[in-house]
């Protein structure tokens, strides 16, 4: 089982690698093909395409073929979008690959997140926190990998190492075995803090809570991609920061989130899926007000770093919280929360750019801070409707007097 977590563990740094790497080397691709930014963001807009699609795709798939099989197919699905592009084929064909390489993320990130939530049953948020790690230590990564390689004139070769690790985890998840019923249970010793059972839910509320738990990943995602897209220009004509010192942003926020998926896998055997989201929404919520009010630089960039940390957590603790209240179903609750995390953030960061453009900045940013409130919101719906199932259910256990 520790190889099938590591082999996981690579399969999410190579998600975050290649989500990220036709990003990193837009403006030299658009430059190459003589085409404008807004192609470019054509070319963005099918990939997304190609994750959301991909996400139904691969539900469906999970019940006809071995889980190791598709990811397989996964990685080399990857394997040949990043030699494609590689090759620099007419602009064409890198549209269609970009669109092949999304598909392929998809599955990939729902068949190992449906695994992990179905085998590692004690452990969800944990060693979902370290997927997430893994995850955004490859968007991290391939940036900076990316700018060494312009700087030589090589921009294309990014695509390559993308490659190469791509054909290494197609060899990886054919020479693993895996079998949930090899599982050991001899991990409790680090096992998540909540371990209670979660209260039977009527069957109308079921669809509810489950629609609430797709809103809140929905917002989630709007909020993280608005960042992602839209720091540097926000520091730019927010703080009035120059071009080369707002680029630092980026790099401050996730730096700021991997710190913070480390300690997620700590904090989280302390205490409940409950308040440690509730925690993590409102530093959320605090940190973007007090953006938005101060306005000043250092303090932005200080800001930034505990919106990271108080982000970072958020998307593995809400697919644990609701795998947790809807227990047997990872399949279903796993593929909703990742296909409305991928709709949120293709259609949030198009929302907030109109929105800048419109109406300004401030603007903009009011309206991240009203999706992290409406996240709150239907947070605490599900709380309240969950404490009243368990009173009802320790009220009916009660003996008659």
């Amino acid at each position: 089982m520790k190889k099938f977590a590591l082999a996981s563990y690579a399969l999410y740094l190579l998600g975050g690698l290649v989500i990220t790497a036709v990003g990193s080397v837009l403006p030299q691709l658009l430059t190459h093909y003589h085409v404008s930014y807004t192609v470019g963001g054509q070319l963005v807009l099918l990939g997304s395409l190609g994750f959301l699609i991909g996400v139904p795709l691969s539900s469906f798939l999970l019940g006809r073929f071995k889980e190791m099989n598709l990811l397989t197919v996964s990685a080399l699905m990857i394997a040949l979008s990043q030699i494609g592009m590689l090759l620099l084929p007419p602009f064409e064909w890198i549209i269609a690959f970009n669109f092949l390489n999304g598909i392929g993320v998809a599955v990939l990130e729902v068949v190992v997140a449906t695994l992990m939530m179905e085998v590692f049953i004690g452990r969800r948020a944990i060693v979902m926190s370290y997927l997430e790690v893994s995850f955004g230590l490859g968007a991290l990564l391939m940036p900076l990998v990316a700018s060494l390689l312009i700087s030589q004139n090589s921009w294309r070769f990014s695509f390559f190492i993308t490659s190469v690790l791509a054909l290494l985890m197609v060899v990886v998840c054919k020479m693993i075995p895996f079998k949930k019923e090899t599982v050991l249970t001899s991990e409790s010793d680090a096992s998540d803090a909540n371990s209670e059972p979660p209260p039977v839910l009527a069957k109308n509320q079921r669809w509810k809570i489950l629609a609430l738990f797709s809103v809140m990943i929905f917002m989630y995602a709007g909020v993280e991609s608005s960042m992602n897209n839209f720091l540097s220009s926000i520091f730019i004509a927010y703080l009035d920061v120059i071009p080369s010192q707002a680029t630092l942003s980026i790099s401050v926020f996730w730096v700021a989130m991997l710190i913070g998926r480390v300690a997620t896998g700590w904090i989280i055997r302390i205490v409940t899926y409950e308040r440690y989201l509730f925690g993590s929404i409102g530093g959320t919520i605090v940190s973007l007000v007090l953006f938005i009010v101060l306005k000043e630089a250092v303090a932005g960039y200080i800001l930034l770093g505990f919106l990271g940390l108080a982000m970072s957590g958020i998307y593995s603790i809400t697919m644990v919280y609701a795998n947790h209240t809807f227990t047997g179903s990872a399949r279903i609750v796993t593929s909703l929360i990742t296909g409305f995390s991928g709709l949120g953030g293709a259609v949030f960061p198009a929302l907030i750019g109109f929105t800048m453009d419109v109406s300004g900045i401030t603007s903009a940013l009011w309206y991240i801070t009203a999706f992290a409130c409406l996240y709150l919101l239907a947070l605490c719906i599900i709380f309240f409707v969950q404490r009243d199932a368990k009173q009802k259910a320790n009220n009916h256990l009660q003996p008659m007097k």
